[in-house]
């Protein structure tokens, strides 16, 4: 298939290389400039194509050394036009943060075309934003994490830590899905699941985005961490995963929000499945596992940080997920003291009001939809919205 990837970072990076291994035609488009990544992309421009360390060959998951020799894949297209990468694409996959989908929603969608699968990982319902934009009839998919964890760790070139062995999408209209999983099944392996585990509708994949939960808890239980170190030990950096997500501290809060989270699953008719059962899910081959016992595993292996509490997976996770996950439990009239608390103390460390700047149904043009309304309209139904929003 021709595949677009938009986002030259991590994430784009190493799904460009993984598709252009499995034999796909695979163009990537850069569409920020001196934000990140500028001299990474310059260089695969220069060279062609990407170079990639896929750890996850030797059965390990670690960042501590390269496994294996870097390897080279060719890419059809490396580029900074929207309109060249996109047109004539079989599929299109989104990897940016999700706060800058509006904005990327304006440049992009109008090149999107009839029956063209539009894949946006993670997407946090973004998906409304490009419809918005349409000329044409795309089909769009949600996913709620990447295919892979990578790092780009030199100019030109990615590192796979860890691939999923499953991944679930969402479509949206959800009327479509029978006809977006026919495409997405050949993308990746992790895509070829059972039809009864894709997700109903967007608002489930949104909610089922691991970074919702581990990272927004995450980070704040590593505040502390992070101004003790930087004070006292300026050299050293705690990790997120082994370090914040080993108190008790974190895991009552994360047993609090997960549980917000399953109640609006449930109001919303969809399976209220626990966080660490979905990562389970999306991580191992053998189901039969503990969950909480392979959560523990991966601390062993993830990378240090992050550096900053000023890091996306407060400023995107936070407004883009948290605030959602408040904006439905509101519509459905479910109390939400965890995750608004949280919501409100991120915030305030930053001296930002997320709840401003955070993606809610309002600000999604949904806002004045009953329960029975926001559903028909993601399933597919034709109903009158906002047009100054959606």
């Amino acid at each position: 298939m021709r595949i677009a990837i938009i986002g030259a970072g991590n994430a784009g990076s190493a799904c460009a290389f993984m598709a252009a291994e499995a034999g796909h035609k695979v163009r990537l488009l850069k569409t920020s400039n001196h934000i990140t990544h500028d001299e990474h992309f310059e260089k695969m421009v220069e060279n062609k194509g990407i170079y990639c360390i896929d750890n996850t060959t030797t059965g390990h998951f670690t960042d501590s050394g390269d496994n294996v020799e870097k390897t080279f894949q060719p890419l059809d297209m490396v580029t900074r036009e929207p309109k060249e990468a996109i047109e004539g694409a079989d599929v299109v996959m989104i990897f940016i943060q999700t706060t800058y989908h509006p904005v990327l929603a304006e440049r992009v969608a109008k090149h999107f075309q009839d029956n063209q699968l539009v894949i946006l990982i993670p997407g946090y319902a973004g998906s409304i934003h490009y419809r918005r934009f349409c000329e044409n009839d795309p089909i769009f998919a949600e996913g709620e994490s990447t295919p892979n964890d990578a790092r780009v760790v030199e100019p030109g070139t990615v590192k796979v830590l860890f691939k999923n062995a499953r991944n679930s999408l969402s479509f949206f209209p959800a009327a479509r899905t029978s006809q977006g999983m026919d495409i997405a099944v050949n993308l990746f392996p992790a895509y070829n699941i059972d039809r009864k585990k894709v997700r109903k509708h967007i608002f489930e994949s949104a909610l089922h985005n691991p970074n919702i939960i581990v990272h927004t808890v995450g980070l704040y239980v590593m505040y502390p961490m992070l101004e003790y170190c930087i004070k006292h030990h300026p050299d050293e950096v705690p990790y997120m995963y082994r370090d914040a997500l080993s108190t008790d501290m974190a895991w009552l809060m994360i047993e609090k929000l997960d549980a917000e989270k399953m109640a609006v699953l449930s109001a919303l008719g969809c399976e209220p499945i626990p966080y660490l059962e979905a990562c389970l899910f999306r991580n191992e081959e053998d189901l039969t596992q503990d969950p909480k016992e392979v959560f523990e595993s991966y601390k062993i292996s993830s990378p240090p940080g992050p550096y900053s509490f000023d890091n996306r997976y407060v400023t995107e996770d936070v407004p883009m997920g948290l605030v959602l996950l408040s904006s439905l439990g509101e519509k459905l009239g479910i109390k939400m003291p965890e995750c608004n608390r949280l919501i409100e103390m991120c915030g305030g460390l930053l001296a930002r009001d997320f709840f401003k700047e955070g993606r809610t149904l309002a600000s999604l043009g949904l806002g004045d939809l009953t329960k029975e309304e926001l559903l028909s309209f993601v399933e597919g139904e034709s109903i009158t919205l906002n047009q100054n929003l959606v």
